[in-house]
């Protein structure tokens, strides 16, 4: 983010979708801060998990035509921690809840095994700073709509063990995303519990309408 554009801007849209969503209740915070006029687009319609976010019920879908400074939400917790030490910005609790949420994304819930002391110094500082970890946790790993349930059936429905039942080859179509109201971008997380399967050490996601595309292929870390 350039602070000298956004100081001189006065209509400042925020554009996200559902994966950065959080990233942008972060940055429309702290442009509300500043008494400018801000909105925030997505490109899609942001899951329900997300509702307890501040301004999830401000998200529209066209961006305003006296918008001046379009702000892509394409950034990681760091370079957002970094922004606001260098041009000392004060972390209020509503940027403090959504950047707690950036950190369990990008951490996988703190059981990524790359997580280190950085991350867990940011997590106490932002619980004290007002973020509401428990909430975090109960809307983000806790809560599962049915749609996500639906989606998880057809997933194990679809998969076959190769190699020795070393690999899972799972495959979706947009016709089984379609009937449960899901989106291709609900599948990726759930892919992980395939490696809860004995012996499984790799997952290949297969788009089967697609020729057989190969969309993911995760190995165990």
């Amino acid at each position: 983010m350039n602070i000298e554009k956004i100081n001189e801007a006065k209509h400042i849209c925020i554009s996200t979708n559902s994966d950065s969503f959080a990233y942008a209740s972060v940055i429309y915070t702290y442009i509300l801060t500043l008494h400018k006029k801000v909105s925030i687009v997505s490109s899609d319609v942001v899951v329900e998990k997300f509702a307890f976010l501040p301004w999830f019920d401000k998200v529209r879908r066209v961006v305003p035509s006296s918008v001046e400074l379009i702000i892509e939400s394409d950034f990681k917790t760091q370079e957002l921690y970094d922004f606001f030490v260098i041009n000392k910005i004060k972390i209020n609790k509503k940027m403090a809840i959504a950047l707690y949420t950036t950190l369990l994304l990008e951490n996988k819930n703190f059981q990524n095994i790359d997580d280190n002391g950085i991350v867990f110094a940011q997590a106490k500082e932002l619980i004290e700073l007002g973020a509401e970890h428990r909430k975090c946790h109960k809307y983000l790993y806790n809560r599962t709509g049915l749609n996500i349930l639906r989606l998880k059936s057809i997933l194990f429905k679809n998969f076959i063990l190769k190699r020795s039942a070393t690999e899972v080859e799972v495959t979706i179509c947009d016709d089984e995303l379609q009937a449960v109201g899901a989106r291709i971008s609900d599948v990726y997380p759930l892919l992980e519990e395939f490696f809860t399967l004995v012996n499984v050490n790799e997952v290949t996601l297969i788009k089967s309408d697609e020729e057989n595309k190969i969309l993911i292929n995760l190995k165990e870390k």
